[in-house]
């Protein structure tokens, strides 16, 4: 199988596993992560699909990180956000849509399973290499500005959101506090894993071919 084949379907893996969190974190109802908080309320207050939302605020992040990186606008990031949006519709709306769970513990215990399954997500799909999510290029982009790790630069980028989405009324929650503490650092876990585990944090052409 080539080598870009490999990185494709590595980085759909990442994409889907990455979408899935953050229905689980939807569904838990206990709060959500920043960015998805702010598309939530974009589309209960505007209108479209969350899905659509994560385009539409993935587009502008796009002209943001330009900003920060004093370089050409990275359209190359529309294609994960267009991903990511059909994959989170997909999920939200029908294959997880009868998706219920009352008791309290349960819906933590469904939280806390997202928040992680959103991070592992994160860290595969950037190992293929491939153009990456706009927010999380802001993590990287903020990195390469300031020499930061990514664990402290995932923070800001949620802190950003946070603001925003308190500022539209989004579904803000306890579980909204723990993805901005915790998110950077469950990235960061996940990312150290996998380099122990020996899995190098980008698949370049030879490193697949071997």
């Amino acid at each position: 199988m080539p080598s870009l084949v490999k990185r494709c379907l590595i980085y759909l893996a990442g994409l889907f596993i990455l979408s899935s969190g953050v229905v689980l974190m939807i569904k838990s109802n206990v709060g959500i992560a920043p960015w998805d908080a702010l598309n939530v309320a974009l589309s209960e207050r505007i209108g479209l699909t969350v899905g659509s939302w994560v385009f539409i605020v993935g587009g502008i992040l796009i002209f943001v990180n330009s900003i920060i990186r004093r370089k050409v606008p990275n359209l190359a990031g529309l294609i994960p956000i267009l991903i990511i949006g059909v994959f989170v519709d997909l999920l939200n709306l029908k294959l997880l849509s009868s998706m219920e769970v009352e008791p309290i513990l349960l819906r933590w215990v469904l939280f806390v399973g997202g928040l992680s399954v959103l991070a592992l997500g994160i860290v595969i799909y950037l190992r293929a290499a491939l153009p990456t999510v706009p927010n999380d290029e802001l993590m990287l982009a903020i990195t390469e500005r300031t020499g930061w790790g990514i664990h402290v630069t995932k923070t800001i980028g949620e802190i950003a959101a946070l603001l925003l989405a308190v500022m539209w009324q989004g579904p803000v929650g306890l579980g909204t506090i723990i993805v901005v503490v915790c998110l950077g650092l469950f990235v960061g876990l996940f990312d150290q894993l996998l380099s122990k585990a020996g899995v190098p944090r980008s698949f370049t052409v030879r490193s697949m071919d071997e």
